[in-house]
């Protein structure tokens, strides 16, 4: 089809004053297939796009109110030429959409009237979409229009835009059980710190980003949301049409340079794996049907998917996998009554993967089994498990990621004279070690926690019933201190995960007893007569200014936990670790695997509580 001229026939007016409109950067990415023409493909969107406008759904009327299209020699009245902006091409259109609300009855004439815009921009193979049409109905054009368009693989969107992660949303890849959840929501100040080897079993769906462009003129930055499946952007600024259309160039350039270079990092590596190849996944044992709270009504604006999603949700998939494919067979029927089979086999599919569904024999209610088999359409609804560990969920294929990382908080000090096995000073009693801490030729590991916080407020309460070995008050942050000593002075003694677990143990156990209001207490009245006491590296004995600075603590302040172990040395750390990498295990590699269980699984209880953990070895 012409476009010009089917624009040209249209009753509906030339939409004007374009300068003037301020969207929304709420847009889906999309990139041409590389045997794609661009201007035809674009064409083509253009035309499927106006025909979605024309169409009325659930709504009660539609009137298109205007639209344009302009190609790369055309100029915007107020902005500029096409070629000025680096745009190929833009289409514009405004329609009126009036629905009944659903507390008015059928005698009630009373509508609820939106106006919606659509922006489309092409800049070389690919598109920047803002309309009201939902993401599967574009997907579903895509598909039937061979491909055309393709939407940016996940690795892209992810690692693309960098910055701290403000809240996620992540899906189970894992077998559904009653004792994890199937999705979670998390939000925090960087959410990459947050994750840890137990979110290896959940996909990530969505991230709002605190992206920081390396351009420092840059248009987009700030609070972004990145929708991996739908290739989609939200920036919570509303633009004028200028604005929109220099970042959406932005965008579309960052873009292209991931897709030619090695892009950065994965942000969240944490997570599950996408799966490439369909070749690894077999055995489907299970599927389930997407929740209602799970179609946002902006997803779906004429109630579309909601209709599928409840016909599915009161029918019965019953899953017969293949022991050495992806595809299976799903026995289908209505309230208890089978209508047929069905044959379901995942296709790769741009950055994707949908569901290619036929029937398997003929089907016993042939009306049933087809409504069920249009209501699976491509997968969008539907959440299949797989015995190769794998989900398809949103279009994409997951694994869960079984390794796990190293512990984050490791650091390493050299302890000097002092003796890395000697825990106090070799006295007994709770008031002769606290007297002995650094006196008298001390050379304990006690002694090199005084020589090493020397501001601020280093109060010692070792003995029975402590809080932990020191603790140390600045500005504030509070840190509990609980020392162990190592288990030989060899300098070439191997990783022990022995020698951490009584000192990971005590300070797990303890967590509970750094309530400031608990410790003003215990301080108020020490159980030592002269406990150990420093005050910017000059010994006292009297509490009262301690206590004092524990009172004037804000809930704001910080209170962390470090380990001091010295008996891990950092070069066998190293090379343990380095033989990890390298694939070629070793006696050390495999017990710091298990000691970087120990040591995350205690890190993950000290966050439950309070800020963080820190584990100290030896250089």
């Amino acid at each position: 089809m012409d476009l010009d001229k089917s624009l040209a026939d249209s009753q509906v007016p030339r939409l004007e004053g374009l300068a003037e409109l301020a969207p929304t950067f709420s847009v889906s990415v999309l990139h041409c297939h590389p045997d794609a023409n661009p201007k035809a493909a674009f064409r083509s969107l253009v035309n499927f796009l106006r025909t979605t406008l024309e169409s009325r759904g659930r709504a009660q009327s539609v009137r298109c109110l205007g639209e344009v299209v302009l190609a790369e020699s055309d100029r915007i009245e107020g902005i500029g030429s096409l070629v000025e902006l680096g745009i190929d091409g833009l289409y514009v259109s405004a329609r009126e959409r009036r629905t009944m609300p659903s507390w008015s009855g059928e005698h009630h004439q009373v509508f609820d009237v939106a106006n919606q815009l659509t922006v489309v921009v092409r800049r070389g193979a690919f598109v920047v979409i803002h309309a009201p049409v939902s993401d599967e109905a574009l997907r579903r054009w895509s598909q039937k229009s061979n491909d055309r368009y393709r939407y940016l693989p996940g690795a892209i969107l992810r690692r693309t835009l960098q910055g701290d992660g403000k809240t996620v949303w992540l899906r189970g890849v894992h077998r559904r059980r009653a004792t994890k959840a199937d999705s979670k929501t998390l939000g925090g100040l960087r959410i990459q710190e947050a994750l840890d080897d137990e979110d290896g079993s959940f996909a990530l769906s969505a991230a709002v980003i605190d992206y920081v462009p390396l351009d420092e003129s840059a248009v987009v930055h700030g609070r972004l949301t990145v929708s991996l499946a739908k290739s989609r952007l939200y920036w919570k600024i509303q633009v004028d049409l200028a604005t929109f259309l220099a970042a959406a160039t932005e965008t579309v350039s960052l873009f292209e340079k991931s897709l030619t270079v090695e892009p950065p990092e994965e942000q969240f590596w944490q997570l599950a794996v996408p799966e490439t190849e369909l070749s690894n996944v077999y055995g489907a044992y299970d599927v389930t049907i997407a929740e209602p709270d799970e179609l946002p009504a902006a997803a779906d604006p004429d109630g579309e998917l909601t209709e599928r999603m409840e016909l599915l949700r009161n029918s019965f998939l019953e899953v017969r996998g293949h022991p050495k494919s992806p595809a299976f067979t799903a026995v289908v029927g209505f309230e208890g009554t089978e209508a047929g089979s069905l044959s379901i086999t995942p296709v790769a599919r741009g950055s994707g993967f949908d569901l290619d569904i036929r029937f398997a024999g003929t089907p016993s209610n042939e009306a049933m089994a087809r409504q069920i088999r249009d209501a699976v359409g491509t997968g969008e609804l539907l959440r299949i498990y797989y015995e190769s560990g794998h989900t398809f969920d949103e279009h994409q294929i997951h694994l869960q990621n079984q390794t796990a990382p190293p512990f984050a908080n490791l650091d390493f000090a050299d302890f000097g004279d002092h003796r890395v096995h000697q825990e106090k000073p070799l006295v007994r009693g709770d008031q002769a070690i606290h007297d002995a801490i650094g006196r008298n030729n001390d050379h304990s590991l006690f002694a090199w926690v005084t020589t090493t916080y020397t501001t601020g407020w280093l109060v010692c309460d070792d003995g029975a019933g402590e809080v932990a070995d020191f603790l140390h008050l600045v500005n504030g942050t509070l840190t509990a201190i609980h020392v162990k000593g190592a288990q030989s002075t060899s300098s070439t003694r191997n990783v022990a995960v022995t020698a951490y677990q009584e000192v990971v143990a005590q300070a797990v156990k303890n967590l509970r007893l750094l309530d400031n209001r608990a410790l003003v207490g215990r301080f108020t009245t020490p159980r030592i007569a002269r406990p150990a006491a420093w005050l910017d590296g000059t010994r006292h004995t009297d509490l009262s200014g301690f206590v004092s600075a524990l009172r004037a603590r804000t809930t704001l302040n910080k209170t962390q936990v470090v380990i001091v172990q010295p008996h891990l040395l950092r070069p066998v750390h190293d090379a343990a670790r380095k033989a990890a990498e390298e694939g070629k295990p070793t006696r050390d590699s495999r017990s710091l695997a298990l000691l970087d269980g120990l040591l995350r699984s205690a890190r993950r209880t000290v966050i439950s509580h309070w800020d963080d953990l820190t584990v100290i070895g030896s250089e």
